[in-house]
């Protein structure tokens, strides 16, 4: 049971997350922000399905025990991805609040 509602849960997600982030990507009336934002959550959805695909892949067939190199390896992807959303956040920040750039906080985050 819980196989089938984590799959549907998880291709609802995957597929609503990657589509509003195309949609603001190409929606995004020269609105810098707002494209940010789009590829902000196309990474978020890109990068999650890394981890997603295999663990439903996994639950339906033969375990999770069965599949730890997919999983090891979807796990390290989404890491690297999550990563770079959030540095994509930091430069959100420091365009909406019209913060003035450190470049001491910046080597610190980069």
């Amino acid at each position: 049971m819980q196989a089938i509602f984590e799959t549907i849960f998880d291709i609802v997600y995957l597929t609503s997350v990657i589509t509003m982030g195309f949609l603001m990507v190409k929606g995004n009336r020269g609105s810098q922000y707002f494209r940010l934002f789009g590829i902000m959550a196309m990474t978020l959805g890109i990068g999650d399905a890394f981890h997603l695909i295999p663990r439903a892949y996994a639950l339906n067939t033969s375990g999770l025990a069965a599949n730890v190199v997919p999983l090891g390896i979807g796990k390290f992807v989404t890491s690297v991805t999550m990563t770079v959303f959030y540095d994509m956040l930091y430069e959100l920040y420091m365009m909406k609040s019209g913060a003035v750039k450190n470049k001491k906080m910046d080597v610190t985050i980069y």
